[in-house]
């Protein structure tokens, strides 16, 4: 179980979390914190009512004007697999742009991803943060 962190009044999901926070403050891009993203609403099915399908990723930058989803991952856990392949459908089907994706899982590759967002060279960060990706 992760262990949750309060610091600036807000409440982080992991100490990674936290860092990447606090880079983009400091960073001063302009980015939204743990934005939730609506799947698919809630439905009946037969008898059967199907609660809404949300995801909250960490953060949404915007290194110009468009947005880059940031989501700081220890580790990916099983469930959430099925969940990040229905959020890039989403994203693709509503979408004009699809946003890049990305999933840094140690400070370094906060710091290395914040540095190629300042500097605007998204080209950059697709071709260093592959080892940061995981593969949905």
């Amino acid at each position: 179980m992760i262990k949750k962190v309060h610091k600036h009044g807000l409440k982080f999901d992991s100490k990674l979390e936290l860092y990447m926070y606090e880079l983009l403050v400091k960073s001063k891009l302009r980015f939204e914190f743990q934005v939730e993203y609506v799947l698919f609403d809630k439905i009946k099915y037969n008898s059967e009512t199907l609660r809404k399908m949300t995801l909250t990723v960490d953060f949404v930058v915007y290194p110009k004007d468009f947005p880059v989803i940031v989501d700081t991952k220890g580790f990916f856990r099983p469930e959430n697999k099925l969940r990040w392949k229905l959020f890039k459908y989403f994203l693709s089907s509503r979408e004009e742009f699809t946003p890049e994706i990305f999933f840094p899982s140690s400070q370094t590759e906060c710091i290395e991803l914040i540095a190629k967002l300042k500097a605007n060279d998204l080209s950059a960060v697709k071709k260093s943060a592959k080892r940061g990706r995981r593969k949905n």
